[in-house]
Formats: C-alpha cells, structure tokens, sequence
C-alpha cells in the first residue's frame, strides 16, 4: 500500500521526469526564433525582411530570376519567334504551334525560290529559332 509520501515523492518525479525537459526544450527553441520568419541580418544587427510576394521572398531577393508564373508563356514565345524570323530574307508568312515542349514553325516561302534554296531557308530558319527557343524541340517545315 502507498503511504501519502510515497505517492507524493512518484509524482515529483513523474513531474521532474517530463517538466523539466519541457522547459529546456520551450527555453531552447525561445532563444533560436527571433521573432523574423523572412529576412536577414545586416551588419549593424537589424533585420531586413523581403517582401511577401507569394515566393516567399524569392522573386523579391533574386530580382532577376525569372520565377513569375506568366515570365515564360507562349504568346511572349511567340512574339520572340516572330522576331527572330523577321530579318530571314525569303519568309513570306509563318505559323507557330506549340505542343508541350515541343515547337513546330510552319513557313511559306517565295514561290520563285528553287528546292535547294528552299532547303536552305528551312535549316537557316530552325537553326536560327533553336537558338533563340532552347527549350523547345524546334522542328520547321517549309513550304511555297
């Protein structure tokens, strides 16, 4: 049978046994936060958060990091194309189709020009959008 001290001297060490590691844990952890969830320390100590953009203050610190959702679209790619294509001399009018990663650049050529020249126009022509496109799978065809 437990006598009062008995019980009394089980619950202290119960209690020492899970409130004192709760207290250096809760006193641990209260020293590492300072309260800033988002920036950085200067030299003089204080602390300068970057704006809440969405990206976690990525696109504000990396301003030239193109992570913006609309950065990378297909009408700006295809603007792009467009001119990239412009000085080709021979291209009468163009057509781009996107499908997924890759990119398919339809072309109408002069009608006088000869197979060979057509040929021609078609390798300068892909060669000239895989340049400008590399992370499409750039195929062009060619037609008069």
């Amino acid at each position: 049978m437990l006598t009062k001290k008995m019980l009394r001297r089980k619950l202290r060490l119960i209690f020492m046994g899970f409130a004192i590691p709760a207290l250096v844990i809760a006193s641990l952890t209260g020293c590492a936060a300072d309260g800033v969830n988002n920036g950085h320390r200067t030299n003089d100590g204080k602390v300068e958060t970057y704006g809440h953009d969405g990206y976690m203050g990525y696109s504000n610190s990396n301003p030239n990091l193109p992570n913006n959702k609309t950065f990378l679209n297909y009408e700006t790619d295809r603007k792009l194309i467009n001119q990239v294509l412009q000085p080709i001399d021979g291209i009468k009018s163009s057509r781009v189709a996107f499908n997924g990663g890759d990119l398919t650049v339809h072309i109408k050529a002069a009608s006088n020009l000869t197979d060979a020249q057509l040929e021609a126009l078609r390798a300068k022509t892909e060669q000239a959008v895989q340049l400008n496109m590399p992370r499409y799978h750039v195929k062009v065809k060619a037609s008069r």
